[in-house]
């Protein structure tokens, strides 16, 4: 009887994580995609004078101060990661950061990093920074035909260039956060900027000019 109890008691756990993993995928992925979509929004006032407490209302309270503040220069953040289903053994770590940056009372950037440990040379990076300052400017590396596999990958973007190539710009593949192998590239992080040829290497999927799709000059 103890033994059957065990294999009963084996099976209800069994189940209870299977039917936890898909509802637990579904929410982390909308809470990712949330993270994209607030990083939009305060994109359109980066310039502006603002408050934290107006931001901390875009982003519901989430977000927390970054170490070494001074009230000229500040930064708070908010990270969703896959800790439960990396420690399941489901999937590889991976997280989304959002970043909000503060110069003077000002709103000064954005900044979403995607990060993947799948890869099994080292954790790769997908960044984007959104700032003030120049009207146009949209610029990214790798820019080549030809990158290492590993590469990590850097878009550069002006609040006026992203609203005509947002969906290149912030089209992050959320499922790399709950994907079983993880995603091992930028070109899976970030497939409408980077993709990955036949060979394994990464190509820039947009035409530039060295690295310059618009050019602040």
């Amino acid at each position: 009887m103890p033994r059957i109890r065990w294999v009963v008691l084996a099976a209800i756990c069994v189940g209870v994580v299977v039917s936890f993993i898909p509802a637990y995928s579904i929410v982390l992925r909308m809470k990712a995609e949330s993270l994209i979509r607030n990083a939009s929004i305060v994109s359109q006032h980066l310039g502006e004078a603002s408050t934290v407490d107006t931001v901390q209302a875009i982003y519901k309270g989430k977000l927390t101060q970054m170490p070494n503040c001074t009230p000229a220069f500040c930064g708070y953040e908010v990270v969703e990661g896959n800790r439960v289903l990396a420690a399941l053994h489901w999937a590889p770590y991976s997280e989304l950061r959002s970043e909000i940056w503060f110069r003077d009372g000002i709103l000064s950037a954005t900044i979403l990093d995607f990060t993947s440990s799948a890869n099994p040379h080292h954790g790769i990076v997908s960044h984007v920074y959104i700032q003030e300052g120049k009207r146009l400017e949209f610029d990214l590396d790798p820019w080549e035909e030809s990158s290492p596999a590993d590469t990590n990958g850097i878009v550069d973007v002006s609040p006026e260039s992203l609203k005509a190539h947002e969906q290149t710009v912030l089209g992050f593949n959320t499922r790399c956060l709950t994907s079983h192998r993880g995603c091992m590239s930028v070109a899976e992080l970030l497939p409408t900027v980077w993709e990955q040829r036949k060979d394994g290497r990464i190509r820039c999927r947009l035409e530039s000019h060295e690295g310059f799709i618009e050019s602040p000059w």
